[in-house]
């Protein structure tokens, strides 16, 4: 009879499809490809297994939720220069409503726990005239948790819609971000000269509701807009945005961050708000508790020259000088691209150490 009790019950541990066996179960990201079936896989557990090259190809953001624990490796050389196929509401600071797209390494991601995470050498480059919010990692965050992140790169949007948004880690939601770290050069231009647009700009988050604590943030932001402005070095916007998520008194709060960078921008508009600061641009949920001690070396820098939009390069036909950087020290390496006329930089073709 013993020998009968134990061999059901190694059974029910063995066998595939049992609660406890699903319970346990990891799968494992090595490439592309894995990346890509993770979306087939909702609530499930993922980890990195090695650092993931995406250099020659335009990503496709693909939904996720569940858990995925980046183990300390890497993507990087990921190319954005499309929305995914999901669709979801957004809400601007007067509720009213808007369907939205979403670029990133995800569109959207639900429910879902992201730590140990690096993103390298990014570059997400949309245009359209749909609502949309673009970010490094996902465009839309819906009570997600993101824990020791790290996202490098750049992210433009070109809009010719109402509700937009441009984000370093993520675009538009909710959720909490612990001990996460962005180095991002941010571009939003507005295209649409007939209606006022909302425009949000965050390295965490562009506008959202969430808990930012023990991140650091370089920034290097644009804003070129026709409407109202929302930007700063954590988030653009801090705002129940509309959701059912409720954070404890505790966790809402931006706390002990370190911002350095700029924003510059315009807002051509003749009812001018230019919200734009360091922690948070602009604050509408009164519970939240935003500290005096998140800002290090940032500037608000503002332009009332409408007559072009602003972009890190200054030269109209730049000469680029190319300067390759080997992996050293277990530092990464890449390519560094240098205006010879206006001195701007950027990097791409990164790799691993």
């Amino acid at each position: 009879m013993k020998r009968l009790i134990l061999l059901l019950v190694f059974l029910s541990l063995a066998l595939p499809g049992t609660a406890s066996g699903a319970e346990n179960t990891v799968i494992e990201i090595r490439g592309r490809e894995d990346l890509l079936d993770a979306a087939n896989h909702p609530g499930m557990s993922f980890r990195l297994m090695n650092d993931i090259d995406l250099q020659g190809e335009d990503w496709t953001p693909v939904p996720f939720s569940g858990e995925l624990d980046g183990n300390g490796f890497g993507i990087y050389n990921m190319t954005v220069t499309r929305t995914g196929d999901e669709i979801r509401t957004t809400v601007d600071g007067n509720r009213k409503q808007y369907d939205t797209r979403f670029a990133g390494l995800f569109s959207v991601a639900e429910d879902a726990v992201i730590r140990n995470l690096k993103i390298i050498g990014a570059y997400v480059a949309v245009e359209g005239e749909t609502h949309c919010f673009a970010a490094i990692l996902t465009g839309y965050a819906k009570y997600c948790t993101f824990e020791n992140i790290t996202v490098e790169g750049r992210v433009r949007l070109d809009n010719d819609a109402v509700m937009a948004g441009v984000g370093g880690i993520a675009g538009f939601g909710s959720g909490t971000f612990d001990n996460c770290h962005a180095r991002v050069e941010m571009v939003f231009a507005d295209r649409n000269l007939t209606s006022r647009c909302e425009e949000f700009m965050g390295a965490m988050m562009a506008c959202g509701y969430t808990r930012v604590q023990n991140c650091t943030v370089d920034i290097d932001g644009y804003v070129s807009c026709f409407g109202y402005c929302h930007s700063g070095g954590l988030m653009g916007l801090y705002y129940f945005c509309g959701t059912k998520y409720q954070l404890g008194p505790e966790n809402r709060i931006i706390n002990h961050n370190t911002v350095n960078g700029r924003i510059y921008f315009f807002e051509h508009n003749p009812d001018r708000r230019a919200y734009c600061s360091g922690a948070v641009g602009e604050t509408l949920t009164q519970l939240a508790s935003i500290k005096p001690n998140n800002t290090k070396g940032f500037v608000r820098k503002e332009t009332k020259d409408a007559s072009r939009i602003l972009l890190p390069e200054t030269c109209e036909n730049p000469v680029w000088l190319d300067t390759v950087v080997p992996p050293s020290g277990g530092e990464w390496g890449w390519t560094e691209h240098t205006c010879a006329g206006c001195g701007y930089t950027w990097r791409d073709s990164y790799t691993a150490p």
